[in-house]
């Protein structure tokens, strides 16, 4: 990984990848879906079910 200067990060854009593990699932009326996941690096967040989400 190429080193960086704090100030060169602001505005770039990239992708993570991580292992996640679904804990709890809420479906709104709108048909939209929130999951709370737990991810490989220990973080435990809701974020909307999305095309950003691949499910094994």
């Amino acid at each position: 990984m190429p080193e960086y200067k704090a100030s060169e990060l602001i505005g770039a854009t990239g992708s993570v990848t991580r292992r996640i593990d679904i804990v709890d699932a809420k479906q709104a009326a709108d048909g939209t879906i929130q999951i709370r996941v737990e991810d490989s690096m220990g973080n435990a967040y809701w974020t909307e079910l999305d095309g950003d989400i691949s499910i094994d």
